[in-house]
Formats: C-alpha cells, sequence, structure tokens
C-alpha cells in the first residue's frame, strides 16, 4: 500500500472516527429473577453476538430527517450456533413528549398515541446489520422536547430481550 493510498483511506475513514455520533455498547440481558434471593444467571434470549452497538447523534438539536439511532450488529447467531438471517426488534420506551413550537401543544399525554414510539425493525443477514433511522418528515423543527427515561431494548428474532445498554466485566 503506497503512502498516497493510506493517506486516502484515513481520508475517508475520518468522519468515521472523528464522528458525530455517540457509541453506546449493549450487553446481553438475563431473566429476571422474582423475589429477594439470588436466581442462577439465564440468559433470557438463547440468541448470541460477538459485539452490538447503539449509535446516536452527538447535536444538541434534532428536527426533521435527522438521525433517531443507528444499531451495529456483528455475530448474531441463533441458539444451534450459526450466523442468523433474520429481524430482530430495537425497542425505544415510550417517551414524554412535549410541543412548544407556535401554536403551543403542551405535553401530550403519557398514554396518547402520539407519544408511542414505534419498534424499529432490523434486517440481519448472516449475523451482521448496520441499521439507521431517521427522524419523521413531521417532526417539528422547533420547540420540541422528548424525555427518555429507559433504555432501548433489542429483541431477538423470536421476540424475547437479547440485549441493552450498560457494561460488563471480561469474561
Amino acid at each position: 500500500m503506497t503512502i498516497r493510498s493510506s493517506f486516502l483511506l484515513l481520508l475517508a475513514a475520518a468522519p468515521a472516527l472523528a464522528g458525530g455520533l455517540n457509541r453506546s455498547p449493549l450487553v446481553p440481558i438475563y431473566a429476571r429473577c422474582p423475589g429477594s434471593g439470588n436466581c442462577p444467571a439465564v440468559r433470557s434470549s438463547s440468541y448470541t453476538f460477538d459485539s452490538m452497538y447503539l449509535y446516536s447523534s452527538r447535536t444538541t438539536y434534532s428536527g426533521p430527517g435527522k438521525l433517531a439511532l443507528m444499531l451495529q450488529v456483528k455475530g448474531l447467531k441463533d441458539p444451534n450456533g450459526s450466523l442468523v438471517t433474520g429481524r430482530i426488534t430495537v425497542v425505544v420506551p415510550q417517551s414524554r413528549v412535549t410541543i412548544l413550537s407556535d401554536p403551543p401543544l403542551g405535553t401530550i399525554g403519557d398514554q396518547s398515541q402520539l407519544a408511542e414510539q414505534p419498534p424499529y425493525v432490523v434486517d440481519v443477514k448472516n449475523g451482521a446489520a448496520r441499521a439507521k433511522f431517521l427522524t419523521p418528515a413531521n417532526t417539528p423543527a422547533k420547540g420540541l422536547v422528548v424525555n427518555t427515561f429507559g433504555a432501548p431494548i433489542v429483541y431477538d428474532p423470536e421476540g424475547k430481550e437479547l440485549a441493552s445498554t450498560g457494561t460488563q466485566s471480561k469474561p
């Protein structure tokens, strides 16, 4: 590889390296443990993955056609250890939506359909996916405030909890 081609490769990668994105690692979700005692550690899903990241914009303000979220998946395997070709779903918990634009609508009721966030469906091929989702065209350009009170959850092809934001140590 020549110095020139190395430089061009570095320039091509620069936007991704400098980025305007926040990257959050996703970790496996374990089954709930009812009561106050301990339970065996059992994953909620029998699917596994090598890595999964959720990306969001670093910009302060949103608007129509802006990045809502992006998901990157590597090494998604089914219970038999085969790479998955199928669909997974990302669910963002219900948020509180306030519209202050002219005319101001105020805060939309928590149970209103206007406050619901539809799930994001992601196609996975050979265990890998990269999906980018933008805000709808009817997103207010000014006066919108959305409060999110929970972490997004990724569901496996069978609808079981697979991953969420969090942290883990090395195995």
